[in-house]
C-alpha cells in the first residue's frame, strides 16, 4: 500500500515537472515575467489591438516614460495630448500594473469632477478583475468589504489601494505612496478662461492633492494645455526643470496627423477650420490660450499701487491733470455694470476706482454717484444706449450740489468687438491698473473678466473690456500725439 502511494506521488511530481518544461507552459511563464517587468509588454498583453505600436506609436512613447516612473528615474511626469489619444486609458493600465507589482501601496487620482474621477476608478477596477490581468497578477484580488468606487482596497492592502475625487470635493484616503495622478483638472475652455476656477483648481492641487502625497510618491499630470495659469502652466513656471514632459500636438511640424487611428490629417484640418483659432491651439496643439487667444493677458498690462501714487505726489507736489470716468451700463439682466474712475497724468491713465456689479439699477446708480463724489471726478462719460439714458439722468440728479462732475452722454454705434480690438494697443500702453485691489472686490471681478477676454470667439461677458475701451476713447479723443496699437 505504501509503495503504491509513493508511486502515485512520484508520478504526480513527474507530470508536474513535465508540465513545467512543456513549451506552452514555458511560453506562458515568459509572457508573465515579461509583462510583469515591462509595462509596454503588459499593455500589449492586455489589449493588443489598441496598443499596436504600428497604429498608435505615441502610446509606446508614453509607456516608455511611465516605465521610468516605475524604475524611479522619473518622479514628475506631465502628459498633454489631443482628445481621444488614449492618455488616460494608458494611465489607468499603469495604475493597475503598479498595484500588481506593489499590492500594499496606495494610488490617488483626482479630476475636475467627481463623476469623471469615479469613471477612471471604475476602469482601473475592471482591469484588475479581468482574466487577462489575472494571468499576470493572479495574487491580486479586490477586497470584498471595501468596494466603493471612490475608494477601494485589495486583499493585500495595508490601507486604501485607490482613492479619488473631484476638484473642490472631499477626498477619502489616508495618503498616496505609489502614485498621485491629476487627470484633466480643467473641464473646458469656459473654465480655462475663468480666473476664479483656475485659482480654485490650483488651491485644490496645492492644498489637497499635494497634501495627500507621501514622501517620494511619484506624480503624473494629464491635461490639455489650456492656460499658463492651469496647474501644468504654473508648475512649468515654478519647477519646470523637475518635470519630464510629453507634449503631443494634433498636427506635427509637417502638418501631418500625430495618429491616423485617432483622426486623419484631413479630419484635423477640417476641425481646425471650424474651431476658433485659440481653442484649436490649446485643445489640439498644446499651446496655452494666452499665446494666441487673450486680448488682455495679465502679463501685458501696466500696474501701480495706491501707495506708490501717494508717495510720488507727496514728493513731487504734482497733481493729476484731470480725473475722468466711463460707465458701461447693464443692458440685460446678466450684464455687468462697469464704471471706472481714472486720474490722468500726461499720457498715462490710472484706474483707481471701479464699480463692477450685476446689482439692480437702483443700487448701481447710488454706487456710481457716490464714487463720482468721493473721487472728485471731473468728467464721467456714460454710454447711453437703451437704459443708459435714464441712468445718466439719474446720476446727474444724485450728484447735483455734491460734485462739479460733468456727465457726458455718448451713443456707441460702432461694432463693439472692433472698437475693443482697435483700442487694445493704447490700453496696454497707456492705461495702468491697480495691483493692490482686494480679493473678491469689484476691482478684482473687473480684472478677472478683462484678462479673460478673447480676441477671437464668443465672450459671455465683455463689459470690462467694453468699459476700458470707452475710457480710452474718452481720454484719447482730443490728443494730438500718436498712440501705438
Amino acid at each position: 500500500m505504501l509503495d503504491t502511494l509513493l508511486d502515485i506521488e512520484k508520478e504526480k511530481k513527474r507530470r508536474e515537472l513535465a508540465m513545467e518544461h512543456h513549451p506552452k507552459i514555458i511560453a506562458q511563464k515568459k509572457r508573465k515575467e515579461a509583462a510583469t517587468s515591462c509595462f509596454w509588454t503588459y499593455c500589449v498583453h492586455m489589449d493588443s489591438e489598441y496598443f499596436d505600436e504600428s497604429k498608435r506609436p505615441h502610446l509606446k512613447s508614453i509607456a516608455t516614460q511611465l516605465q521610468k516612473v516605475e524604475s524611479g528615474n522619473i518622479k514628475k511626469l506631465r502628459i498633454s495630448a489631443p482628445p481621444r489619444s488614449g492618455k488616460s486609458y494608458i494611465v489607468s493600465h499603469f495604475c493597475a500594473w503598479r498595484l500588481g507589482k506593489h499590492p500594499e501601496g496606495s494610488i490617488m487620482r483626482n479630476s475636475y469632477g467627481d463623476k469623471l474621477a469615479k469613471r477612471f476608478s471604475y476602469d482601473v477596477r475592471e482591469i484588475i478583475k479581468s482574466s487577462a490581468y489575472l494571468e499576470i497578477f493572479p495574487h491580486i484580488k479586490l477586497k470584498s468589504d471595501k468596494h466603493a468606487v471612490s475608494d477601494w482596497s485589495l486583499e493585500s492592502s495595508k490601507q486604501i489601494a485607490y482613492f479619488c475625487g473631484g476638484v473642490g470635493g472631499p477626498i477619502t484616503g489616508m495618503g498616496a505612496d505609489l502614485l498621485a495622478v491629476l487627470d484633466d483638472p480643467i473641464k473646458n475652455i469656459e473654465d480655462a478662461l475663468s480666473e476664479l476656477i483656475l485659482d480654485k483648481t490650483w488651491e485644490f492641487y496645492t492644498g489637497v492633492h499635494k497634501a495627500r502625497m507621501e514622501k517620494d510618491c511619484p506624480e503624473i499630470q494629464i491635461a490639455t494645455r489650456w492656460s499658463r495659469k492651469d496647474p501644468i502652466g504654473r508648475l512649468i513656471t515654478k519647477e519646470g526643470a523637475e518635470w519630464t514632459e510629453i507634449e503631443i500636438p494634433a498636427l506635427d511640424e509637417n502638418g501631418e496627423t500625430f495618429c491616423k487611428e485617432v483622426k486623419s490629417t484631413e479630419e484635423y484640418i477640417k476641425l481646425r477650420n471650424l474651431l476658433d483659432p485659440f481653442i484649436w491651439e490649446a485643445e489640439f496643439m498644446q499651446h496655452p490660450i494666452e499665446k494666441h487667444g487673450l486680448l488682455f493677458p495679465s502679463e501685458d498690462l501696466n500696474y501701480f499701487t495706491m501707495d506708490e501714487v501717494k508717495k510720488y505726489y507727496e514728493q513731487s507736489g504734482d497733481q493729476w491733470d484731470s480725473i475722468i470716468g466711463y460707465t458701461d451700463t447693464a443692458d440685460e439682466g446678466t450684464d455687468f455694470l462697469s464704471s471706472l474712475v481714472a486720474p490722468t497724468f500726461g499720457e498715462n491713465i490710472y484706474i483707481t476706482d471701479v464699480v463692477f456689479t450685476q446689482d439692480p439699477v437702483e443700487t448701481t446708480e447710488a454706487s456710481v454717484a457716490q464714487m463720482i463724489i468721493d473721487t472728485k471726478c471731473d468728467d464721467m462719460t456714460i454710454e447711453s444706449n437703451a437704459a443708459g439714458k435714464s441712468f445718466a439722468r439719474n446720476i446727474d440728479s444724485l450728484i447735483e450740489g455734491k460734485s462739479r462732475c460733468t456727465i457726458t452722454r455718448i451713443l456707441n454705434t460702432k461694432n463693439k468687438e472692433t472698437r475693443i480690438l482697435m483700442k487694445s494697443g493704447q490700453i496696454k500702453k497707456y492705461i495702468y491698473f491697480r495691483s493692490d485691489y482686494a480679493a473678491g472686490s469689484d476691482y478684482d471681478k473687473f480684472m478677472r473678466y478683462l484678462t479673460s477676454y478673447v480676441k477671437t470667439g464668443k465672450n459671455k461677458h465683455d463689459d470690462a473690456a467694453d468699459s476700458v475701451t470707452g475710457l480710452a476713447e474718452s481720454a484719447f479723443k482730443t490728443t494730438t500725439f500718436e498712440f501705438g496699437g
